[in-house]
């Protein structure tokens, strides 16, 4: 996966970000929301940050 990836353009989060909240204990997508504020201006991208916080929280947790 590439980290470098922005996930949500009008905040400009990539998914290294995304993985960083996880990895400091984030474990939904509100409290990524809450500290990367990706997917809280327009939305599009949702659906996108849902699926890598679960895939971080699962990889995270083998």
């Amino acid at each position: 996966m590439n980290l470098d990836k922005i996930v949500c353009s009008c905040m400009s989060v990539t998914n290294g970000m995304i993985k960083d909240a996880v990895d400091s204990g984030a474990t939904t997508l509100e409290e990524v929301q809450e500290i990367t504020g990706a997917g809280t201006v327009c939305g599009v991208c949702l659906d996108d940050i849902q699926h890598l916080v679960d895939e971080f929280v699962a990889e995270k947790n083998k």
